[in-house]
């Protein structure tokens, strides 16, 4: 039986509950004030976090975010991205309430449309509206590149440094052929193989980088009261440029033309024209805009891989044939990468 004392209850006890339980009774214990009426569990992403809506009588619906291990909320990548965001003024969910010990945090309810469900019931012009209003939250993602340095931000000491960019391409190796498909590699393949991946991560490593969303695509974008609002921003750091642009544009989960795709690209490269970009960087930003968009699917495919084979949840599935298309017209595009391209071809479930 726990004794429900919030000075003398242990985190071990607090642990023994499920996520639902343990954040009813931090409700009951430490937000006794929002009068709740009821909860309700959302579906989750990719994380390990667990979702809910929570119904108050005396304050607006919140969103609980319950993480599976207790945090330092003062350093906590979530909490220390979100402040540096709405310093910047970019529009996130505020952060509510935050414990550490429960390992819950309680957040600006922002509703249930996602840009990603959105798109499929609008008209072409609104469309491309919603998309160019995203790519401005890019831009103004990459504008608050100094404040980060200056706030001292967990983003400005994280970076698609080389070791973090091979990392992702290896976890893609790993769980796409080995996990997913159970294929057998010969060592010439293995080798070949891992030569151009690491080619792929020196590259965009060697490239100036700027502050970096890192997961910037339609299911993290929300619809709320007119504008869209971002999601998921805990894992913001320094990358390069092309990153949260190829992460948006070459989204898996939008089929998007690419017709739409070059008049949104161009609507960027206009953007960074206007404040004194040179037809030089035009030049070099359209080659790792491909090279990102290599990376960057690599690496989705990767996780579609990982969370079906592993987690067991096969609600990825139908995007790993769209990504592997993605990657192989990004390749063609470049040139180069014949041994990926040949391997993607041959060893496809």
């Amino acid at each position: 039986m726990l004794n429900y004392n919030p000075s003398t209850i242990s985190e071990e006890e607090i642990f023994t509950l499920s996520a639902e339980g343990r954040l009813k009774l931090y409700l009951d214990l430490e937000q006794a004030d929002l009068g709740v009426k009821e909860i309700e569990r959302l579906t989750g992403d990719a994380s390990t976090r667990q979702y809910f809506r929570v119904f108050c009588a005396n304050t607006d619906t919140l969103i609980a975010s319950v993480y599976q291990e207790a945090f330092d909320q003062i350093t906590h990548p979530f909490c220390d991205v979100t402040k540096l965001f709405l310093a910047a003024k970019l529009p996130v969910p505020k952060i509510v309430a935050v414990s550490g010990r429960f390992a819950i945090m309680l957040m600006q309810d922002l509703g249930d449309i996602r840009l990603q469900d959105w798109l499929v019931t609008v008209s072409q012009k609104q469309y491309k509206a919603a998309y160019q209003e995203a790519i401005s939250l890019i831009l103004a993602i990459q504008n608050a590149t100094n404040q980060a340095y200056q706030q001292d931000s967990i983003s400005s000491r994280l970076a698609f440094d080389e070791a973090k960019l091979i990392w992702e391409l290896d976890f893609f190796y790993q769980h796409y052929f080995h996990s997913y498909l159970q294929a057998t590699l010969t060592l010439k393949q293995e080798t070949a193989l891992k030569t151009e991946l690491q080619t792929i991560a020196s590259e965009l490593a060697a490239r100036p980088r700027v502050l970096c969303h890192r997961d910037f695509h339609s299911r993290n974008l929300m619809l709320y009261q007119g504008k869209q609002y971002i999601i998921d921003h805990q894992d913001a750091r320094m990358g390069p440029q092309s990153y949260d642009i190829a992460s948006l544009l070459r989204d898996p989960y939008v089929d998007l033309s690419e017709e739409m795709i070059e008049e949104l690209y161009q609507f960027f490269v206009d953007q960074k024209i206007a404040v004194g970009a040179t037809l030089e960087w035009v030049k070099e930003m359209r080659l790792e805009f491909e090279l990102m968009t290599v990376q960057r699917i690599l690496k989705a495919i990767g996780t579609y891989a990982y969370q079906t084979a592993i987690v067991k949840n096969n609600v990825y599935v139908p995007y790993i044939p769209r990504a592997i298309a993605t990657v192989l017209a990004a390749a063609k595009r470049l040139g180069r990468f014949s041994v990926l391209c040949e391997m993607l071809i041959n060893y496809q479930k």
